[in-house]
């Protein structure tokens, strides 16, 4: 039995489907049962009620369980109470959702908060798995509105290249790491297959729309404000602008071998991502 927190998320859903697929039992640590019943899945799954708050509520969604799937959400006091919880109920293993900014960015709030996460499940003697993905290729559903109303895409990283990567790839590498009791890799830095730019992946993603889109060019200040606007608190914009910066710069065009020698096969382009949720842009 495998316990699955964030299980209605971009990457906590997909996670789900790999142990599925794979033939595990699963459990949904969620607070609201009512975000699973979009998925065709939600049924073969047991629910656990509670959130990263309620350290009794996750405690007893343990049971059984050999495996977890933690995100970065709450405060370091709740989220070391509730590793605590995990290793007292005999809990082997934890793959926790990163992020690559912890190695590019140390600096900024966004890889302190995650940074500090890591240290926490390290010190609890669990086997961890830190998956520390770069962007989603996912991030571009922030373009959809645009595109729909004017075909246009907000662009704060000019030319610059980096390696986004898809959901799917990162829950299936978590699925693996939770499974596969040959897996020693603590640390699990996570890329697409190709450095690619924002202008390239509009290119890509007007193909798949078979209509024109465009860049504008953006600052990093108006970027931050578009998240901000978008919900994302303000302190995590700032972290993402750094990241955005990095891009323009060209420190990020890097990628990693991890997918590929964890799965053993390559990593999706981001033009079959696109093609599989073009639906979200129209």
């Amino acid at each position: 039995m495998f316990l699955i927190t964030g299980a209605s998320g971009n990457v906590g859903s997909q996670v789900v489907s790999q142990l599925l697929a794979a033939g595990q039992r699963v459990r949904a640590y969620v607070r609201d049962p009512a975000k699973l019943a979009p998925f065709r899945w939600s049924e073969q799954v047991e629910i656990a009620l509670g959130d990263y708050a309620s350290p009794d509520a996750f405690e007893n969604a343990l049971e059984g369980v050999k495996g977890v799937f933690m995100m970065n959400v709450g405060e370091a006091e709740a989220f070391e109470r509730l590793v605590a919880r995990a290793r007292s109920r005999g809990v082997s293993r934890i793959a926790f959702l990163s992020t690559l900014m912890v190695e590019m960015a140390p600096d900024t709030a966004l890889a302190r908060m995650h940074a500090q996460k890591e240290a926490i499940i390290l010190a609890s003697g669990l086997e961890a798995r830190l998956l520390r993905p770069t962007g989603f290729m996912s991030n571009s559903l922030l373009w959809a509105p645009g595109i729909r109303t004017d075909g246009v895409v907000q662009n704060p990283m000019g030319d610059g290249r980096f390696a986004p990567i898809a959901p799917e790839d990162i829950a299936a590498v978590a699925a693996r790491a939770l499974t596969d009791a040959s897996s020693t890799e603590t640390v699990m830095p996570l890329t697409g297959g190709e450095t690619i730019s924002v202008p390239e992946q509009v290119e890509r993603l007007a193909q798949a729309l078979d209509r024109p889109l465009r860049c504008v060019d953006i600052t990093a200040e108006m970027a931050i404000e578009s998240l901000v606007r978008a919900g994302v608190p303000q302190p995590v914009a700032a972290s993402v602008a750094k990241s955005y910066e990095a891009v323009r710069a060209g420190r990020a065009a890097t990628t990693t071998d991890t997918v590929e020698r964890v799965l053993g096969r390559q990593p999706l382009r981001f033009e079959q991502w696109a093609k599989a949720h073009v639906a979200a842009f129209r």
